[in-house]
């Protein structure tokens, strides 16, 4: 390999290092999505055992011969069991918390086992170290890499600290001093920052599996995993759900006069505006070529408008190429009656909105033909 290529590798490695420490972390789509999901009940409660179990430590080192037993110490651990107490029926209690409250609780958890340090035994200090490992694992999954940084930072300095502190003040030779620090040094910063980087390489794996390359839209696995939710808010009263499939009108004539990158400008540019117009509704997905799909949910009153703004939201008489689109939709009110038949209402509800689109474009395109289910 010559120097240029050691080079550009080298830039490579620092410029994804650069993008993962630098990347956005969505703090409301995670409280969301767990709150969401049966699976957050149970991390709620993983989360409150484990603050309890930090209380329980805080318990019995009030046992340790070693402890000091000064009214500043114990009064110090007395708090902080309460504010455990409390932190862990908030667990329970409340919903999964966003940005201010994970954060917090991160700061609560960093600073509560570093102020142990000061009133623990000398020689307990550099394993009490080790509790840092199970922040780092909390900053992993729900929190931005900056934060996950700023906790390693943290907590390998107070491992310095404690590990020069014990060896200062106890007899442990040199070399068990460094394999102990090693070990939770290790533990505390080599497994957070791995595991976050790998989360992120499997997410972002995973999120690419469900999207369209080309316009960022959800492919057909994509919404399959995401419209459940939009279902479920078709049954709350005067909402219905409306299916719409949307085909751009003679797309292979656009190909062939302007050429395929033109045709794909085409297809992003009609992305863009369907989810503009569409996205705060429901989810919407490219389905084909130029074929989308975008499940809303929405008022009786305004579903009507919802479905016929399509059109216009997508004509700009400044494009380069102008389209039109043929347009099926088809929509369930929420007190239709097959919510209560046992079918699978959403394959039923999307064949008749394709078949409304084949429709639209057989009768000549530029228009929308709608069914009422």
């Amino acid at each position: 390999m010559n120097s240029t290529s050691r080079h550009r590798g080298q830039g490579g490695v620092a410029s994804s290092v650069r993008a993962w420490f630098a990347q956005p972390f969505d703090y409301r789509w995670m409280a969301d999505f767990q709150n969401s999901r049966p699976t957050g009940k149970v991390i709620r409660w993983v989360m409150a055992v484990l603050t309890l179990s930090y209380g329980a430590l805080a318990v019995v080192t009030l046992f340790a011969v070693d402890t000091s037993r000064s009214v500043v110490a114990i009064g110090w651990k007395a708090v902080l069991i309460v504010v455990v107490l409390v932190v862990a029926a908030a667990w329970i209690t409340r919903p999964f918390p966003g940005r201010l409250g994970v954060v917090a609780f991160a700061l609560f958890a960093d600073l509560g086992t570093a102020s142990t340090l000061l009133i623990n035994p000398i020689q307990d200090a550099v394993l009490t170290c080790a509790l840092f490992a199970v922040i780092g694992t909390f900053c992993t999954f729900f929190l931005s890499p900056r934060w996950l940084v700023a906790h390693v930072v943290f907590a390998v300095a107070c491992t310095v600290a404690a590990a020069v502190a014990t060896h200062s003040a106890t007899d442990v030779d040199i070399a068990s001093s460094i394999f102990r620090t090693a070990v939770v040094l290790l533990t505390i910063a080599g497994v957070p920052l791995t595991s976050h980087l790998l989360v992120t390489v499997l997410t972002e794996d995973a999120r690419s599996s469900l999207l369209d390359p080309l316009t960022g839209l959800l492919n057909r696995r994509g919404l399959d995993a995401a419209v459940d939710d939009v279902w479920l808010l078709g049954r709350e009263q005067d909402r219905c759900v409306a299916v719409l499939v949307v085909d751009i009108d003679r797309f292979k004539s656009i190909n062939d006069r302007y050429g395929h990158e033109e045709g794909d400008a085409v297809i992003v540019r009609v992305a863009e505006r369907l989810g503009a117009h569409l996205d705060a509704y429901g989810v919407l997905a490219r389905t084909g070529g130029e074929e989308y799909l975008a499940v809303v949910s929405t008022s009786r009153l305004h579903v009507d408008a919802l479905i016929h703004g399509v059109r216009r939201t997508l004509l700009d008489p400044s494009d380069a190429v102008s389209v039109t689109v043929s347009i099926g939709a088809a929509i369930v009110h929420w007190d239709s009656a097959l919510w209560a038949q046992d079918i699978d209402i959403a394959t039923r509800v999307t064949r008749v909105a394709d078949s409304m689109m084949y429709e639209a474009k057989a009768a000549g395109g530029d228009r929308v033909l709608k069914s009422v289910l």
